[in-house]
């Protein structure tokens, strides 16, 4: 078996927590009332809606104000920016075990993130979470311009660590991540909970 040389964390649901519904009570609530009403119980659908400036969003090909202004034309609305702004950044909670573990086998393996992100929600992370700045590098999807599980984002992100497939452990909590890189060869953990990622981690010998 080829030796891990780095570790490859997801950020949001491995290393801090995040809320997708969370997010949509707090775009719910800076909605005009009549609006919020209307989407209340047709998430999906809106989702369907923004799916294209969403993933732009998070593969860097717009900016901040191209998506608020997206959001504007689709739902006929006018938005407050720092409102939006507050509404979009304020879904994560405090990096927890999980991370100080990570900056434990840090010591031993340089650690990157991988993460679909976008520059908001990234800058906002490492304000709030401080303790996670000891990674070595940052590889997010709007720098890629390349979503997980898509080959090219893998190959995009051992490119710029420089190293091969072969020698990176991917540690990520969304199934089809996990399957996306380990079919270009990597070495993947599905992530659960901090207990049984120290299982996985002893089987590979990591720990």
């Amino acid at each position: 078996m080829s030796e891990v040389k780095v570790l490859l964390w997801d950020l949001g649901g491995v290393l801090i927590p995040f809320s997708h519904a969370r997010l949509w009570r707090n775009f719910l609530g800076i909605l005009p009332l009549h609006k919020s009403l209307l989407f209340f119980w047709r998430r999906e659908a809106l989702q369907k809606r923004l799916a294209k400036p969403l993933d732009d969003f998070e593969k860097g090909f717009c900016s901040f104000d191209d998506l608020k202004a997206a959001v504007e034309k689709e739902l006929k609305v006018s938005l407050d920016t720092e409102k939006f702004r507050l509404a979009w950044n304020d879904i994560f909670g405090a990096a927890g075990e999980t991370a100080a573990f990570a900056r434990i086998l840090h010591g031993k393996y340089p650690c990157y993130v991988l993460s679909n992100t976008n520059v908001e929600h990234l800058e906002f992370v490492k304000k709030k979470a401080p303790e996670l700045l000891f990674m070595d590098g940052w590889l997010p999807s709007y720098e890629l311009h390349a979503l997980k599980p898509g080959r090219d984002f893998y190959e995009k992100a051992l490119s710029a660590i420089g190293v091969g497939a072969e020698n990176a452990l991917l540690i990520d909590d969304r199934q089809e991540n996990v399957e996306g890189a380990a079919a270009l060869g990597l070495k993947t953990i599905l992530y659960r909970d901090l207990e049984d990622l120290k299982t996985q981690l002893k089987k590979l010998s990591i720990i």
